[in-house]
């Protein structure tokens, strides 16, 4: 399963930059480019509890609020590309025009 955490910053609390480094320290967790803050994947409910714990330890004290969004089957979570894709062998074609022998 994926969970997806989104934090939610206040000018007054502390900077992003040091709530990435106690995420990065404490909970092992890295920010991601999407639109989700954070996420993290766990197949038991002790493995979700253990890091969302340390999330929240992490975020104590910060005045940096979150979301929670779990998921068994998300439409949304795409398996990594390589870029560019590997060119084919044999004569390119643009995709967006038909084959003309």
């Amino acid at each position: 399963m994926h969970t997806y955490i989104d934090l939610y910053f206040t000018p007054d609390g502390v900077s992003p930059l040091e709530i990435a480094d106690r995420l990065r320290h404490q909970a092992n967790l890295e920010f991601i480019v999407g639109p989700h803050d954070l996420v993290f994947q766990w197949a038991s409910v002790e493995d979700f509890r253990t890091t969302l714990e340390k999330i929240h330890k992490a975020l104590h004290g910060t005045g940096v609020s979150y979301r929670v969004q779990s998921t068994s089957d998300d439409p949304m979570f795409v398996e990594p590309v390589a870029w560019p894709p590997s060119l084919q062998p044999g004569p390119q074609q643009h995709p967006g025009y038909p084959h003309r022998p």
